[in-house]
């Protein structure tokens, strides 16, 4: 009899266990769904930063578009004075004249001719043209910037009864391919030419082409 009841624990003992082993310890389904949230909130993280990539990606090729772009584009400034051996003048003249800044200290591009006065733009774009011009021995001066046969810009200076006496102005211009631009004098004013310093000139650079 004491031998059964032995059997009869130790069957219980086991029976119990069993019941144990087998129950689960969590809920299956739920931790599939919060699973299934953490791939899905990383699958909408990479597809952002795929998002990201491409425009990157893009503002990239355009940055190497543009320097290709700056790389490729023609180089063109200049600055001009004029010659004299000895400190002089030129003007006063009857009516409005062409100056012509024939001593050259830069001429990038060629684009300026010291023969004729006048720079021709090589390339439609955006200009930068600038003067300066002394009038020196106390007499008037009054200059202009001409595009084609049009006036763009002046200065004047009054004879102030000073010694030295200085102008100057400049403008931006959209300038199409084989435009000109040259600098006038007035009528009945001079300008001052020396023979070292250069304190006339006329300078312009492309900004950029369009």
């Amino acid at each position: 009899m004491q031998g059964i009841q032995i059997v009869l624990f130790t069957l219980l003992c086991v029976c119990g266990g069993e019941e144990d082993v087998m129950k689960p310890t969590f809920n299956i389904y739920s931790e599939f769904l919060k699973l299934q949230a953490v791939v899905e909130g990383l699958t909408q993280e990479l597809s952002a930063a795929r998002s990201d990539l491409t425009e990157q990606k893009s503002l990239v090729q355009e940055l190497k578009q543009q320097v290709t772009a700056l790389s490729e584009s023609p180089k063109v400034a200049f600055t001009a004075s004029m010659v004299s051996t000895q400190n002089s003048h030129r003007g006063p003249f009857p009516s409005e004249t062409k100056l012509i800044f024939d001593k050259v200290l830069t001429n990038i591009g060629n684009a300026y001719n010291s023969e004729t006065g006048v720079f021709t733009a090589p390339v439609k774009g955006v200009y930068y043209v600038r003067y300066s011009g002394s009038a020196f021995s106390a007499h008037d001066l009054g200059l202009s910037i001409f595009k084609g046969s049009s006036r763009f810009v002046s200065s004047y200076e009054y004879n102030s009864g000073e010694k030295n006496d200085q102008v100057a102005n400049g403008a931006v211009m959209l300038l199409e391919a084989g435009e000109e631009v040259h600098m006038r004098l007035w009528i009945r004013t001079w300008i001052f030419v020396d023979y070292r310093y250069n304190y006339s000139t006329f300078t312009g650079y492309l900004l950029y082409p369009v």
